[in-house]
């Protein structure tokens, strides 16, 4: 089994920083700790096996495959590198929020 290098983009880490600010702010501590780690882990996951994971169909167009994976309530939004054997992250966000509107973010990155 292949395992792929995992980076995160500098606008994904700033989404996660932007979650856990918010969880703090309106939860707890604990709850945003919780959930950093989740995510975290969520994207390491992605170094085997980052392609059985779903195509974001909405959102990905015929140069860029984008695809996703779920945690709680945050879609982890991905790409996979296969000749350099690499996942990027390129954003972390709601599960609520719309394909629409994660396009035009992408399309403006």
């Amino acid at each position: 089994m292949v395992s792929h290098s995992v980076v995160v983009t500098p606008r994904a880490q700033e989404s996660i920083r932007r979650i856990v600010d918010r969880l703090r702010a309106t939860i707890s501590d604990q709850t945003a700790s919780h959930v950093l780690k989740g995510i975290n882990n969520a994207i390491r996951s992605l170094a085997l096996l980052p392609e059985s994971h779903e195509v974001e169909h909405l959102i990905s167009d015929e140069i860029i495959e984008y695809r996703r994976i779920l945690k709680w309530n945050y879609r982890i939004i991905f790409t996979v590198d296969k000749d350099e054997i690499m996942v990027l992250v390129v954003e972390v966000v709601s599960s609520q929020q719309s394909p629409e509107t994660l396009k035009k973010n992408l399309a403006s990155r």
